[in-house]
């Protein structure tokens, strides 16, 4: 996959709202986490929201998703650009989505979208709720799978479209394996491009990466 491929589909998943998904593979050393630090400017200078995040054998693969979700949060508290007006459709999708489920366990898990949201907007305070404390490796539920894309949906617009980058696939859990394929695959997420890297030389037939890249392109949605 080269930079130039995936800002065209940057650009698709843009102009026509569909999901697009891209995977870069090869062995250790062979610049794939460096490709997607070259493209980043460009992204972002599109106006493209990115939440990257990174599988090491040291950490718990199935907290890996939440908490690169949490560190784009931080990222808006710190930064003030985030509150400038162009900013509040944006804020005001993520407060109507997490205001219409019963959230406590996605904002206990993700503090820093808790401290931004409860701000509020324009004046409109975020209805107060009792976050509980988890562990992000809570995101096995389903349910909490579920607020998670839900939250993926409401982050990406036309006017903000989203990347999410995953590296080192190869020792990514079937738990965030599935929720990438719940996203990739849910009628209410558009203007979102996903990106992976692994080792290919540790990723046959029968590994999880591959059922589930499978599974996501039998329901239609096309990998590169």
């Amino acid at each position: 996959v080269q930079m130039s491929m995936i800002l065209r589909l940057f650009q698709t998943s843009m102009e026509l709202g569909s999901p697009q998904m891209a995977l870069i593979s090869g062995c250790p050393g062979a610049g794939k986490s460096t490709l997607v630090k070259q493209i980043k400017g460009p992204l972002v200078n599109w106006g493209g929201c990115i939440v990257t995040g990174k599988f090491d054998r040291a950490v718990r693969p199935d907290s890996v998703l939440s908490t690169a979700l949490d560190s784009f949060f931080r990222g808006i508290l710190e930064e003030t650009k985030f509150v400038e007006s162009s900013m509040l459709s944006f804020k005001w999708r993520i407060m109507d989505v997490v205001g219409s489920m019963d959230s406590s366990s996605l904002l206990g898990m993700l503090p820093n979208l808790n401290a931004w949201l409860s701000e509020g907007v324009g004046g409109v305070p975020f209805p107060s709720s009792q976050s509980d404390v988890v562990s992000p490796s809570a995101a096995s539920s389903l349910r909490t799978k579920y607020m998670l894309c839900k939250l993926v949906s409401a982050m990406a617009s036309r006017s903000s479209p989203l990347v999410l980058f995953l590296d080192d696939l190869q020792w990514a859990d079937e738990t965030t394996l599935d929720l990438v394929r719940m996203i990739m695959t849910d009628p209410d997420v558009g203007h979102f491009l996903f990106l992976g890297s692994y080792r290919d030389n540790e990723v046959d037939r029968s590994h999880p990466l591959t059922c589930t890249l499978q599974a996501i392109q039998e329901q239609g949605v096309n990998a590169v």
